[in-house]
């Protein structure tokens, strides 16, 4: 089993920032996990309106902030680019010519997993490779896992994603997930892991599947010091210094100067009301919402077990407004 790392730090960490690095940044971070040996680095999100200076992008090789300006000078590394299936029109990628180390991350929910698998059929059929990635995987019923899994055999992505978007997978959560995963994909297709820190959890289930003797590949989903929205997500710097492959260098202080300072005017990191939102298995903003709002802490636990099964995976202002006022 071969252990692989994926930066995500200018995709998932820009919920902090609005994804507003800054070109010269975007490049200075890219440089940085470079010389890391970083296996992959995902460059950001493909939204129908891309913003310059930012890491959302409008286009692979055009467009008002095309990715490709990125990626063209360094033709041996693997990045990769994010989109949330429903948001854009999937001919974006069949009418560009898509770089061969541009992987394509497909993100969605539960009730758009037709729509996501035919998109990637397209992509998959065009030569491009794939990542599946399903948002709360740890909330499908043993028969929804099965048929994911069995559409993903037929498919052939080049990975699969468990996606512990509530941040509330415990370690023998994540290792029950893994072990299924592993034993029923078929061959040569990757298990990715991408986690939420909201239970503090993140290092301890990561390297408890390195432990673990897969007959799949790995990939670990990072970010520079755990950068991203409410807790944050696996960092980058940790889990390079535990697993100890000697490929991998320090992030170097360029990249890591970048994120302190973006941290210094918005933090991240462990906090109750994540905890709580983690431990009902609701969509982490609902916990950031009440926390800035005056409701009071010995609240919060009420607040967010009430939030209806219809409601949790996806944060509606309404909806939390409303149980807040009973």
């Amino acid at each position: 089993m071969k252990v692989h790392l994926l930066d995500c730090t200018l995709r998932d960490g820009g919920y902090v920032n609005n994804w507003m690095f800054g070109s010269e940044n975007i490049e200075k971070i890219i440089k940085s996990l470079i010389c890391a040996g970083m296996d992959f680095i995902e460059c950001g999100f493909l939204k129908k309106c891309g913003i310059s200076g930012s890491s959302l992008f409008d286009g692979v090789c055009t467009g008002i902030n095309p990715l490709i300006s990125y990626i063209d000078a360094y033709p041996k590394q693997n990045f990769t680019l994010m989109y949330n299936t429903g948001e854009i029109d999937i001919e974006v990628f069949l009418k560009d010519k898509i770089p061969q180390n541009l992987f394509i991350r497909m993100a969605f929910r539960k009730n758009q997993l037709e729509q996501a698998l035919y998109e990637a059929g397209l992509l998959v059929d065009c030569g491009i490779k794939v990542f599946i990635n399903p948002m709360f995987t740890n909330t499908y019923s043993p028969d929804e896992r099965y048929n994911l899994i069995k559409a993903v055999n037929i498919l052939k992505p080049f990975a699969v994603c468990i996606t512990d978007t509530s941040g509330s997978m415990t370690k023998k959560d994540t290792l029950r997930l893994v072990k299924y995963f592993d034993k029923n994909l078929g061959a040569g297709i990757l298990i990715d892991f991408h986690s939420h820190n909201n239970l503090n959890l993140s290092l301890t289930n990561s390297l408890a599947i390195v432990k673990q003797k897969l007959n799949h590949d790995l990939i670990l989903d990072c970010c520079i010091s755990g950068m991203g929205r409410g807790a944050g997500n696996l960092s980058t710097e940790e889990i390079i210094k535990k697993i100890g492959q000697k490929s991998y260098l320090q992030i170097n202080m360029n990249g890591r100067k970048i994120i302190a300072d973006i941290y210094k005017k918005t933090p991240w990191g462990v906090s109750y009301a994540l905890y709580q939102s983690a431990k009902s298995l609701c969509h982490p903003d609902y916990a950031l919402y009440i926390e800035n709002t005056a409701v009071k802490q010995q609240q919060y636990k009420r607040i967010l077990t009430s939030i209806p099964e219809s409601f949790k995976y996806k944060f509606n202002k309404l909806e939390i407004e409303k149980i807040i006022r009973i």
